[in-house]
């Protein structure tokens, strides 16, 4: 059962043809006006507009559907332009960042934004199926694949990934930092200033395998999967709470789930807007609709009561949308409408 209630987190339209600093602007004042949590972006470098994470399919814009406004220097925009809500990212493909920059990077946002700071850490996508493929990665796996090798971790990205948060963390936490590993070391090195956050912001591990379960009770203060099915959140929920008990470690802080959202006076309607983008994204209608949260305010309440049953109490949203005015209007009915009617 979900004792705690749900924080409600927007990620903005940060890529594809819709991203603007207008449209960023807009998005993160509604956001504050409409009292969400948080506001979130993804994370990639280089970006073929394979996936559509912020607007629509075959909307009319300015943009290139390649485009992709960098993770960090979005957050510190926002930071700038707002003044509560937190600001999260989710998930950073970590292998791809070098950990002594980014940790640097991180701890200087965190005492800029006042603490509000949130952070996210993935392996990534994978460049090869495992097990059963619960989305259709094609082009996206490709746009990942050539990220690796640009960055040179084509594989062993899960230890690195490991050894990055450790490195990190001895960064934020050490007076004179000294780490020593396979994939970074370094020595007596001074880093200021600190998170203002302590002993440092929350972070959120992402990924649905046993290994980022492990990750999330090892390093994480709790799990964010994408695309997650409710029947796969209530297997997994009490496997974390075990794995953290193993680690000496208390109860995650955050259960996390980062969904595809569209919400519409009907759930046809909703269906209309959001099918033509999503669902070439799933193998099957059934993971599409098992995998999203697409309908009318009731079936949307629906289905987050049976996540907030299963015990998440942050629920990150990546709303499908023809403009902004239409994705305001889908915050004002998550906030006033859906949110209210979750139960759990």
């Amino acid at each position: 059962m979900g004792d705690d209630p749900i924080r409600l987190v927007l990620m903005v339209p940060q890529s594809n043809r819709i991203v603007t600093q207008e449209g960023l602007l807009r998005t993160a004042e509604a956001a504050e006006e409409l009292r969400f949590h948080g506001v979130s972006v993804r994370d990639h470098i280089s970006f073929n507009g394979a996936w559509i994470s912020s607007g629509m399919r075959g909307i009319k814009a300015v943009g290139d559907d390649r485009d992709f406004f960098e993770s960090m220097q979005t957050l510190a925009y926002l930071a700038a332009v707002t003044h509560s809500v937190k600001l999260a990212v989710s998930v950073l493909v970590l292998p791809n960042r070098h950990p002594v920059l980014f940790a640097k990077q991180a701890a200087t946002l965190d005492v800029l934004s006042a603490g509000r700071l949130i952070l996210g850490f993935g392996v990534g996508p994978p460049i090869r199926t495992r097990g059963v493929e619960t989305t259709r990665l094609g082009r996206h796996r490709t746009n990942a694949e050539k990220e690796y090798d640009a960055f040179d971790v084509p594989g062993n990205r899960g230890p690195r990934t490991d050894e990055y948060i450790e490195a990190i963390y001895a960064l934020w936490s050490q007076e004179s930092a000294t780490y020593q590993g396979r994939y970074v070391s370094f020595e007596a090195l001074d880093m200021f200033p600190k998170p203002v956050q302590q002993p440092r912001p929350p972070v959120l591990i992402g990924g649905r395998s046993d290994h980022a379960l492990a990750r999330a009770a090892r390093y994480g203060d709790g799990w964010n999967p994408s695309q997650v099915s409710v029947d796969e959140y209530r297997k997994g929920v009490p496997r974390l709470r075990e794995l953290y008990k193993k680690a000496g470690r208390a109860g995650p802080q955050y259960l996390g789930i980062n969904q595809i959202l569209t919400v519409a006076a009907t759930d046809d309607a909703a269906h209309e807007q959001a099918y033509p983008t999503v669902a070439p994204v799933f193998p099957s209608e059934e993971a599409y609709r098992k995998r999203t949260l697409v309908g009318s305010p009731a079936t949307v309440a629906a289905r987050l009561s049976e996540f907030h049953e299963a015990g998440v109490n942050w629920v990150e949203v990546r709303p499908v949308y023809p403009t902004i005015k239409n994705l305001i209007e889908q915050m004002r009915i998550l906030r006033n409408e859906v949110l209210p009617a979750v139960v759990g």
